[in-house]
């Protein structure tokens, strides 16, 4: 049965007892509070001046037809998106100048703005659509549609009382036919978890509620409007954490974690903001798990663990949305973690316009105290974590330390969000940089979502650190899973055990694959331990890593270069066979991460049966 997790917290009775009437809810000051804005931090008013005056040098972009028919015609997303977020980044841009240095002259760029997206035909974006051209009398809610509406509301919460009547009318009016009519309309959204799939829900459920919430608090008219908004989204919040792991990881990958459990914060933010009391909700596990992850994620500086479609190198969204998350969920470990990722910044939000950091939680950023006034941190790294739900074991040599070894194994299965072909796979680190690596995802097209997705190079898990029989790789979907998955923690030692066969197609002829991986911290060791039986005499069974650097032969060892010390393969060269391959990556989102190549490790058997075993032992030299 569907949980009501949250619905036993925010009941119907006390959302239409606790929530605001129409123009109730006021989190931020108006442009017109020139006290608010003026004291707003001076390093932080500097840089989102320089960033918004940079924006606000281009022009507003165009949007066509054949741009927005682009993607089905060849799979190109970014012909479209680049001006589509393009002109929202200008939008903010020009209520954040507007705020920080007083109204002046900007408010002909914010009425232009907001008109431009009014005009729209549609603010789905292409990738999303149901139709090659959108149809205008029936909107389509997808995350950009309310990522829209949430920045015209914010605009409107600030600058609204500035604005030509006009103007702003239409910009309500368009939020509330376009965004929040259909979505109270409707329960066929898939996204709204009422029509379940085999996939489930993911980041689209809070990231869209977290909008909706806003827009339906800020712009709607009608009191029965806002119950009714926050009522379906309690709702389908909890439907969506039926589907989350209860230990709270983020099997889309970290970079998502900001758009699934950040914006699930949000989502809970404003209801406690709105109703006067957070209910409790933040006593939960599950959600203070949630708020953990990112910290377990991390290996250092930028460096994150990243399974399925997350980045390997990643500035991480905003910090201070995690320590609010922290804060409000009594984790001084996520408070802390949270402030080490603004490092020495001067200022409160990572530099760059909206979008890459939604208007609101600059806001946030912006009128926090406690954020503004937090000392500076150092990262807790805690020395290990295994997440059973997400099937992910993450160790340390050293709790605190970025130097020494570092391994991330994952067991789980091949039907995740955003899922990789990669059950069994690991990822190993040395003096907090990634060596033996997970490659990660590339610029997304049609074909990323589409059913060739598992074609391309990254995803198969014949690039993955995982074994092969006979050239036969590992098959997406639920049924292609670890079995027996069991970690034990200790003092010394950190290790995951698996058996992999049930990740691989009949023909593979995997009967059992058992695979074992250990930090050893008494050793300063990672080891991996393969036993395998097969049903059959197989012509090749081979063992393949993935480095970012090339690789070189030393007496019977690898070692994978990197600044610093080499990160050492030692391998029983008496029965396996090391041999390198270079593949140069064509891809940018992937180049901007590695480089220009990625390497590719193969140990094969040198007499292959139906039996066998294989033990590596990694080191930093």
């Amino acid at each position: 049965m569907p949980s009501t997790l949250l619905g036993s917290l925010f009941t119907p009775e006390l959302l239409a007892d606790r929530l605001p009437p129409p123009g109730g809810w006021r989190p931020f000051p108006p442009v017109s509070d020139r006290t608010a804005w003026d004291a707003v931090h001076p390093p932080t008013r500097a840089a989102l001046l320089a960033s918004a005056a940079a924006a606000l040098a281009r022009p507003w972009p165009p949007l066509t037809a054949s741009g927005y028919r682009r993607y089905t015609v060849d799979g190109d997303r970014v012909g479209y998106e680049e001006p589509y977020f393009a002109r929202r980044a200008r939008l903010a841009a020009a209520v954040l100048d507007a705020a920080l240095r007083g109204p002046g002259g900007r408010l002909a760029e914010i009425a232009d703005g907001a008109w431009l997206l009014c005009e729209e035909t549609s603010w789905c974006l292409p990738a999303h659509s149901p139709t090659p051209l959108p149809d205008p009398a029936d909107p389509y809610v997808d995350l950009f549609a309310a990522e829209t509406a949430g920045l015209l509301a914010w605009t409107d919460l600030l600058a609204g009382d500035l604005l030509d009547e006009q103007v702003r009318r239409r910009l309500r009016d368009e939020v509330r036919r376009r965004v929040l009519a259909p979505y109270r309309a409707r329960d066929d959204w898939h996204w709204f978890g009422l029509r379940r799939t085999k996939a489930g829900l993911n980041n689209w459920t809070p990231w869209i509620h977290s909008n909706l919430l806003v827009a339906s608090l800020l712009l709607d008219a009608e009191r029965d409007d806002i119950v009714a908004t926050a009522r379906r989204a309690v709702g389908a919040l909890d439907r969506y954490l039926d589907f989350t792991p209860a230990d709270g990881g983020c099997d889309e990958g970290i970079s998502y974690w900001w758009r699934a459990g950040g914006s699930l914060f949000e989502c809970l933010q404003a209801l406690a903001a709105a109703c006067g009391t957070d209910a409790g909700v933040f006593a939960l596990p599950r959600i203070r798990a949630i708020a953990a992850y990112p910290v377990l994620a991390h290996i250092a500086g930028d460096w994150h663990v990243n399974f399925a479609d997350g980045p390997a190198r990643m500035r991480s969204g905003t910090p201070r949305l995690l320590y609010a998350f922290g804060r409000s969920a009594g984790d001084a470990e996520v408070v802390r973690h949270a402030r080490a990722l603004r490092g020495d910044d001067p200022s409160l939000v990572p530099a760059g316009p909206p979008p890459d950091t939604s208007l609101g939680r600059v806001l946030g950023a912006l009128f926090d105290a406690d954020w503004a006034a937090a000392p500076p941190e150092s990262f807790p790294r805690p020395g290990q974590a295994w997440l059973p739900d997400t099937g992910v074991l993450v160790a340390r040599e050293r709790l605190g330390a970025a130097g020494g070894l570092f391994l991330a194994a994952k067991a789980g299965h091949n039907a995740e969000s955003h899922n990789h072909n990669d059950v069994g796979s690991f990822v190993v680190a040395l003096d907090g940089c990634p060596r033996l690596i997970d490659v990660g995802v590339g610029v997304y097209t049609r074909q990323t979502f589409g059913p060739d997705r598992y074609q391309i190079w990254s995803m198969q898990s014949s690039w993955h650190n995982l074994p092969e029989v006979d050239g036969v790789p590992q098959r997406a979907g639920r049924s292609f899973a670890a079995a027996d998955a069991a970690a034990a923690l200790a003092p010394d030692a950190a290790e995951l055990t698996m058996d992999l066969a049930p990740a691989y197609p009949p023909d593979a002829g995997v009967v059992t694959w058992r695979r074992a991986c250990r930090l050893d911290r008494a050793r300063g060791m990672v080891t991996i331990d393969d036993s395998w039986e097969l049903s059959r005499d197989p012509g090749r069974v081979v063992l393949h890593l993935v480095t970012a650097a090339e690789p070189r032969e030393a007496g019977g060892r690898l070692l994978v270069p990197g600044e610093g010390r080499d990160l050492v393969i030692a391998y029983p060269a008496e029965t396996l066979a090391a041999s390198v391959e270079r593949r140069l990556v064509s891809d940018q989102k992937l180049a901007a991460t590695w480089g220009q190549a990625v390497w590719r490790i193969t140990l094969a058997v040198r007499s292959p049966g139906r039996h066998g075993t294989a033990h590596l032992e990694v080191t930093g030299s």
